[in-house]
């Protein structure tokens, strides 16, 4: 019986001394791959994003007449809110907590239609400066920092618009359409209400180059000095697809 006893307990030795072993030579769990969003906050701004934006335009138009079409001033500043709707397209990369992206955007602007007559005390009078923009564009770099659902960054690049004046007096008609190009900065935040669908609201400023336009009228040749800038506002509805999968173990 005493020898029987000491081979079992041999055998168990033997056994625990296997299992052991085996436990040391077990592989290391290795990482799972899981989506951005569950693995930091600003996963859930990455990827491919579309959506659509609307808000309110303040336009600024600054005209110069330097050869007296219209002789009561020499310059006028011309300020006007409207509105406006359009769409984006853009690609943003994430790290844990920073996004940095690139947007593309555009908009039809209405509303921005502003007159000056010439002479404001004569009853009737048709003279003036007649002024408005068309349609606005950007192309935007963006780079800002995510918290929770919130990101909240600060955005800038180039911007282009389509701006339409028309100076009159009597039968001097100069009509100018032109489309400038300039620059946009601005802030923004967007929160994210699920991985694929987020809200944004954005505050632009954008400033466009001084241009020259000589007209040869009835009355003469004459030129004229456009300068135009605007303060936007809008809110934003974006869908997102295609950001790329992040490990994690």
């Amino acid at each position: 019986m005493k020898k029987i006893a000491l081979q079992i307990a041999a055998l168990s030795l033997a056994l625990a001394g296997s299992a052991s072993a085996a436990d040391l030579r077990a592989p290391v769990k290795g990482p799972v791959a899981v989506g951005p969003a569950f693995n930091c906050a600003a996963g859930q701004f990455g990827g491919w994003h579309v959506g659509i934006q609307g808000g309110s335009v303040y336009h600024q138009a600054n005209r110069e007449d330097t050869d007296g079409l219209l002789t009561d001033n020499a310059g006028w500043t011309m300020n006007k809110w409207g509105g406006h709707v359009g769409g984006q397209v853009g690609y943003d990369f994430t790290t844990c907590s920073t996004v940095w992206g690139v947007e593309v955007d555009g908009a039809w602007v209405f509303g921005t239609k502003n007159f000056l007559p010439d002479n404001p005390g004569t009853a009737g009078t048709t003279d003036g400066i007649n002024t408005r923009m068309n349609w606005l564009a950007t192309a935007r770099v963006r780079s800002g920092v995510a918290l929770d659902n919130l990101l909240i960054y600060a955005t800038g690049g180039v911007a282009a618009a389509r701006f339409r004046t028309t100076w009159v007096d009597g039968t001097d008609i100069a009509d100018i359409k032109e489309t400038r190009w300039g620059w946009v900065a601005g802030i923004g935040t967007e929160w994210a209400w699920s991985r694929n669908v987020s809200f944004k609201f954005e505050t632009l400023y954008v400033g466009f180059t001084d241009r020259d336009h000589r007209s040869v009228l009835p009355g003469g040749t004459f030129t004229f000095v456009h300068s135009d800038s605007a303060w936007i506002s809008r809110v934003g509805l974006n869908y997102r697809w295609g950001a790329p999968v992040v490990a994690r173990y």
